[in-house]
């Protein structure tokens, strides 16, 4: 039996009809009452610009994003848009299902989506911090992200240049103000180090090789201690010359005899440098001892 041309597409045209309709139903059912659909790994998101035509980040890439993101009750948590419209970050292989690396993954550049994410995802596994009191654990944040770029190696280097040449210039700043705020006139030591006796030592001299007993306070420039032996009411003790405190110490306590008493100014070259100490100390920044030798051994 022949069939007619006509019948043929209009046959054609309603098997085809009937199969987009599958597919907006079918797809249409993968999404909740918010418009989320749900990944396999269980990330929920949702496409607000998409660019068919963008480039896929991958583990590994720095990336300059707009993002922010707010609680369940719709409070505003962080917002670019107060640190210049935008941040630049590494994409770290995802280390669990439904992180915020894998939301990161899934953008092309010029795509912006939403996407929810565990509060203890965010806060205990990917920052690595403790969640705000205000926020439940099993809460879901609400992130809006917008993938600008993916970031070359020579623009990373150029931009990290950049970045310490500015905080080495921010930190020198910083210090020149606070000597000429305190009236300090001392001249550093060839290395940087201000070195302000404040008690001369009776006792033995300080050598490399001793067990020095010391107490200490160890301040930022604002004022702010960060450490404090007094407070621990707790002597420490360190070799002189083995390596294991800041250049500033060596050099501070070697010019130290027992019983003295000081004040040490340490450029973050002789402390803890680019990289800074933890929470505790951020990168390129000046510390102040106030140091007590208490033996010499």
């Amino acid at each position: 039996m022949v069939i007619s041309e006509h019948f043929y597409f209009k046959s054609m045209k309603k098997i085809q009809f009937l199969f987009l309709s599958f597919i907006v139903l079918f797809t249409s059912c993968n999404r909740d009452s918010e418009g989320y659909y749900t990944a396999e790994s269980g990330l929920k998101y949702q496409y607000l610009k998409e660019n068919a035509k963008g480039k896929k980040a991958k583990t590994g890439d720095y990336v300059k994003i707009k993002m922010a993101y707010a609680n369940s009750s719709d409070s505003v948590l962080f917002n670019t848009k107060e640190l210049g419209g935008s941040i630049k970050m590494q994409i770290h292989k995802p280390a669990h299902k439904a992180s915020f690396n894998e939301a990161l993954l899934m953008l092309k550049t010029g795509e912006r989506a939403l996407f929810k994410i565990r509060a203890d995802s965010f806060y205990l596994r990917t920052r690595k911090e403790k969640i705000p009191a205000f926020i439940k654990n099993n809460e879901y944040l609400t992130f809006d992200i917008e993938l600008l770029k993916i970031l070359s190696k020579k623009e990373i280097l150029k931009e990290q240049k950049l970045l310490e040449e500015q905080r080495k210039k921010d930190e020198e700043n910083l210090l020149n103000y606070y000597l000429n705020e305190n009236n300090i006139k001392q001249e550093p030591s060839i290395s940087g180090l201000y070195y302000i006796e404040t008690k001369a030592g009776t006792g033995k001299k300080a050598m490399p090789g001793n067990v020095l007993t010391v107490h200490y306070t160890g301040k930022f420039l604002s004022g702010e201690i960060f450490d404090s032996s007094y407070k621990r009411n707790q002597p420490f003790r360190f070799q002189l010359g083995a390596g294991n405190v800041i250049p500033g110490w060596e050099e501070g306590f070697s010019k130290m005899c027992e019983g003295g008493k000081a004040t040490f100014i340490i450029p973050s070259y002789l402390a803890y440098g680019k990289k800074g100490y933890g929470k505790i100390i951020p990168p390129y920044t000046t510390l102040i001892f106030e140091v007590a030798l208490l033996k010499v051994n």
